[in-house]
């Protein structure tokens, strides 16, 4: 008898304990990261659950770029640790038909979260460091035209459910994928990369394009998991490239595709590589 209160006691504990964890982590309204953007105050936000759409257009007063753009300049310091946002998170919008983008003239740093909503940053320009890592996307990502001008750009060890884009997308320094995992479908397609590119132990699970890239410094997808097809066709690696112990499960598309320094495919199985008029002035 003993033994069985000292059994029902501990099983009917563990959910107490479970619930006080979760109160730890408190709401908090999108409306009230606005008000701090409208400000110009930093926003310094850990362990929160953000509730409703977060809009980084509604923290500033827009001006016209041009008759068909509008943009918006976010003057605070952007940090989000361990959050989690429970609607979607834009950088973008429309007044009266016209597109209306964000311009973060400080850093824009997301670490360690999770995004239940959809994430648009499309035709946002980064000034200060751009960091993801260590975050979840359950929704689509839309990364497209993103601008940035930091030395470092970091997306490592995020992973996403669905689809994640990032076409003609620009890097003037390093961008830094190791150790993602990509469940839905990926695109890199045009994007340029001033420094370096690093794709190391990456997992890809679903169809990838990294057609038409531009890297200036060295590309590292050694180790990388290419589970579905990948595309590298008209793609320009400017310095080294390196795919040792990379593994393509399905077709992997190399056509006109331009290697000026080395490349490495060392501890590769070629059977599912496709070389078509590329340009390749050395390998190892």
């Amino acid at each position: 008898m003993k033994l069985f209160r000292f059994i029902a006691i501990v099983f009917f504990s563990m959910p107490c304990f479970s619930c006080a964890e979760a109160g730890q982590q408190k709401e908090m309204k999108a409306e009230e990261i606005i008000k701090l953007v409208k400000k110009g105050e930093s926003v310094n936000i850990v362990d929160k659950i953000i509730i409703g759409d977060l809009n980084f257009t509604a923290g500033s007063e827009p001006f016209f770029l041009n008759a068909e753009m509008v943009q918006c300049d976010v003057q605070s310091n952007i940090f989000f640790e361990h959050c989690v946002f429970m609607g979607k998170v834009t950088s973008n919008g429309k007044i009266e038909n016209i597109d209306v983008q964000s311009r973060f003239l400080r850093n824009l740093l997301f670490t360690g979260c999770d995004f239940r909503g959809e994430v648009d940053f499309n035709g946002a320009t980064v000034f200060g460091m751009v960091n993801f890592s260590r975050t979840t996307f359950r929704e689509n990502v839309n990364f497209n035209n993103l601008s940035t001008f930091s030395k470092n750009s970091f997306f490592q060890d995020i992973k996403t459910e669905k689809n994640f884009m990032m076409i003609y997308a620009s890097f003037a320094g390093n961008l830094n994928f190791f150790n993602a995992v990509f469940g839905g479908k990926t695109s890199f397609q045009e994007t340029s990369v001033g420094d370096k590119l690093v794709c190391k132990n990456c997992v890809f699970n679903n169809r990838t394009g990294f057609d038409m890239i531009t890297v200036y410094g060295n590309s590292f997808f050694n180790y990388a998991k290419f589970e579905e097809t990948v595309d590298f066709s008209w793609a320009r690696f400017m310095s080294s490239a390196d795919f040792a112990n990379a593994t393509f499960e399905k077709t992997a598309t190399f056509e006109k595709t331009f290697f000026l320094y080395t490349v490495n495919f060392d501890e590769v199985e070629r059977q599912n590589l496709i070389f078509t008029d590329c340009f390749l002035k050395n390998s190892e």
